[in-house]
């Protein structure tokens, strides 16, 4: 008997499904960057200070994962040490950006990318497993997503991984490995979605299959290890190999 060759979606077909999609937060579920940079840059103005961060240097400050951790890392790496504030300071300048940025989403500037509610409506109806894996903190997740969803994160995700869990932040495997762990998960049956190198470099650290769809900031990045490469969340926009992966 002639042996039949296999296609793609054969072969994708016998894998082990997948069970829970895994999102990053901030560029992913919601264009929140330049909020964030505005924030920033009102922090800095109410503490007297001379910084501006523009969307060049706002760029490379985000291959540091965390708010705070970007401020030190711009004191340490972009000032003389004459001109570098103290840790006292920068925890004022986060807490003052956290309350500029809370307030923009308040006020309804900050919205979930296109597709989104659609797409998380739809994985749930098929009773997708779902689960954020984010730097940023919980609080953070919280204000967005009762803003743009009018729901609880909680009734809608299975469990958020957030900075304020782990030691180390993106691109550490530590946050996409605690999702696994609280979920009893294999790698193999979850699916990240990434909008950035550092996300990407998480996910796969933790041998996650991953699918970027890249943000304002993160478009011309290097995302070779991807393997999936999005330019939208419209559902019918997918891939056809992603969409028979996901079974949406």
């Amino acid at each position: 008997m002639k042996k039949r060759k296999l296609k793609k979606e054969d072969i994708l077909s016998e894998r082990v499904g997948i069970q829970c999609l895994i999102f990053d937060f901030d560029g992913t579920l919601a264009e929140t960057e330049e909020a964030h940079r505005n924030a920033f840059n009102k922090a800095f103005n109410s503490n007297n200070l001379n910084w501006y961060w523009d969307k060049n240097i706002y760029k490379k400050l985000l291959q540091v994962a965390g708010g705070k951790e970007r401020i030190e890392f711009y004191n340490k790496s972009f000032l003389s040490y004459s001109k570098q504030i103290s840790r006292k300071d920068i925890e004022e300048i986060h807490f003052q950006k956290t309350k500029f940025y809370s307030q923009s989403v308040s006020q309804g500037f900050v919205q979930l990318r296109p597709g989104i509610r659609e797409f998380l409506e739809k994985a749930k109806y098929n009773k997708k497993k779902l689960a954020i894996s984010t730097s940023t903190s919980r609080d953070n997740v919280t204000l967005l997503l009762r803003s743009c969803l009018k729901e609880n994160p909680e009734d809608v995700f299975s469990f958020i991984s957030s900075g304020d869990l782990v030691e180390k932040k993106k691109p550490s495997p530590d946050l996409y490995k605690l999702v696994l762990a609280e979920m009893n998960l294999m790698p193999e049956e979850c699916l990240a979605f990434e909008d950035s190198r550092i996300g990407l470099i998480s996910a796969k650290r933790a041998n996650i299959e991953t699918a970027v769809n890249p943000s304002q900031f993160s478009i011309g990045d290097n995302f070779d290890e991807a393997d999936y490469f999005l330019t939208s969340f419209l559902l019918e926009e997918f891939p056809k190999s992603l969409r028979l992966r996901i079974a949406l």
